[in-house]
């Protein structure tokens, strides 16, 4: 059995995904959706309903009247923002967090919630969907979580290996492992029937040359080292990964286009936040 096998087979140690999460992930298959249904199954779970409220009430949607129910904000918003919103609280109260001194949970889940921002802010130039890419960014780290919850004390001493190196969490992964987050995150995706998009994102988001051809793992891979240069997530020692050249070539943004990414992800995050407590 190799490593990851190993790691694969303590999957059992994980917490399940969240149901409400799995609905809606279900719901974006392209069948139609009972919204009715939906929101109440979504108003259910009071914690994840409270914060998605939180975040329709908040500025960055600019809505003139408060929106009391699941139900309305899916009306005003869309039902594509509101399950973005609703899979983002879901994930970050029913997965797990770290367990040493190392390992910031709330830094973790602010960079997670900035790449969401920044890949759902590219939507617009890239004449994208933004639901999907939202969801890609969200759930990208995911694996870094499980190897966490698995092997807790050899992530420590990953942690502690790339600041004393100096070298990306990546390299330090592959370093101990032999694999980083990204194979670890979609061997989960694929047992959690999560879209095949949404797999390949989370695969190649460090290496996008190997993914599908125009698909989510360039985007991420750009909103990634965009949510490093804006520093979202506070980490002191931060680095901004080095960009796949093709990929910027193929999404080819202008630098006004980028700026208005840039302000959108600011924004985008600021609201996201208040997702986290």
């Amino acid at each position: 059995m190799t490593r990851l096998e190993e790691m694969v087979s303590h999957v059992h140690k994980l917490p399940a995904m969240p149901v409400v999460a799995m609905e809606v992930l279900q719901s974006m298959s392209g069948a139609d959706t009972d919204i009715d249904a939906l929101a109440k199954r979504i108003a259910q779970d009071q914690a994840i309903a409270a914060r998605v409220l939180r975040v329709a009430n908040s500025p960055f949607y600019g809505l003139q009247s408060r929106v009391g129910s699941i139900h309305d904000a899916i009306v005003v918003l869309g039902l594509s923002s509101v399950r973005s919103l609703v899979l983002a609280a879901a994930v970050i109260t029913g997965l797990p967090g770290g367990r040493c001194p190392e390992f910031s949970q709330s830094r973790f889940w602010r960079h997670v919630l900035g790449v969401a921002a920044a890949a759902r802010a590219l939507a617009r130039p890239l004449r994208r969907p933004p639901e999907p890419l939202f969801v890609a960014g969200l759930l990208h780290d995911i694996g870094r979580l499980a190897m966490m919850t698995i092997y807790p004390e050899e992530l420590c001493g990953v942690l502690a290996d790339a600041q004393t190196r100096d070298c990306t969490l990546v390299e330090a992964e592959f370093r101990h492992f032999g694999f980083d987050h990204s194979t670890v995150g979609a061997e989960l995706a694929r047992r959690w029937n999560f879209p095949a998009e949404i797999i390949d994102a989370l695969a190649w988001h460090h290496d996008p040359a190997r993914g599908v051809p125009g698909g989510l793992a360039g985007i991420v891979h750009y909103a990634d080292a965009i949510a490093h240069a804006l520093d979202l997530d506070g980490a002191e020692t931060g680095q901004v990964p080095r960009l796949d050249a093709q990929t910027v070539d193929a999404l080819d943004l202008g630098w006004e286009a980028l700026n208005g990414v840039l302000t959108e992800t600011r924004a985008g995050f600021d609201s996201f936040e208040t997702l986290l407590g």
